[in-house]
């Protein structure tokens, strides 16, 4: 959908302390009768190309914190190129939301506070709002607590990896910041199989660093990839994913 169009009618909130979006008061859709969401052929109905573009961007769990987020030119964001190195993320970003699906999606390394977050949820921003691409966000951390709580409730920890299977893009931040223990090794291993398996994309970010880094170096194995999540895991995210290393200052910590 053009991103104009997208953009001239749309308004973001915030609900739940996720990012939101719906039509604006008085805005009219050329697409579908009443702003109803739906179009009505002569034999059959559709949704309307708008409203599936809304629901989907709903149902990102993209954080409101990062609702200016929005595509990869980062016109919306407060972002500023530091290093080459961001340069090159965001260089890759661009080309990897053109070319979609035949790029690999990138896992973006480096220390806290240089855009890492920014960049991925730019990315799924984009792919649902201008693509139609029905991508998911979920913090590592986050995601192993909402596991945990299955278990509370009874629920099936399988039908819950399922589902991330509906999504053309995973998005999962921040991996490794949990202590790791075998358990949460085992569910990661079980995730990446399934997605590897399904051929689905798959965005990462850490803060961790792997051997063999030429940027983003580290000797504290609770500060390496290899070590924290093994070696299994990170050969086949080598093998998924697009390694991009990000070195600078930690933005959150400028003092102007």
């Amino acid at each position: 959908m053009d991103k104009n169009k997208i953009f001239s009618g749309i308004q973001f909130f915030s609900k739940n302390e996720l990012s939101k979006i719906k039509n604006k008061n008085g805005f009219k859709c050329s697409e579908c009768e009443h702003n109803s969401g739906f179009i009505y052929l002569e034999d059959s109905v559709k949704i309307c190309p708008r409203k599936k573009i809304i629901n989907l961007y709903n149902s990102s769990n993209i954080p409101s914190r990062f609702s200016k987020c929005r595509n990869t030119t980062l016109d919306n964001g407060s972002w500023e190129i530091r290093e080459r190195s961001i340069q090159d993320a965001l260089e890759y970003s661009v080309k990897y939301i053109k070319n979609f699906p035949n790029l690999l999606p990138p896992f973006f390394i480096g220390n806290p506070g240089l855009g890492k977050t920014h960049l991925s949820i730019s990315i799924i921003s984009e792919l649902i709002l201008v693509y139609g691409i029905r991508c998911l966000f979920k913090e590592f951390r986050v995601l192993i607590s909402d596991i945990k709580d299955l278990y509370l409730k009874n629920d099936s920890e399988k039908d819950y990896i399922d589902k991330f299977n509906e999504y053309e893009v995973l998005v999962i931040d921040d991996l490794g910041s949990t202590r790791m223990s075998e358990w949460e090794i085992g569910i990661l291993d079980t995730i990446i199989a399934t997605r590897y398996n399904a051929n689905l994309h798959t965005i990462f970010s850490s803060n961790l660093s792997y051997i063999g880094s030429k940027i983003h170096k580290q000797t504290k194995e609770d500060k390496i990839l290899d070590y924290k999540i093994g070696e299994r895991n990170v050969s086949r995210l080598f093998e998924m994913c697009k390694i991009i290393e990000l070195r600078g200052d930690d933005y959150r910590k400028k003092t102007y």
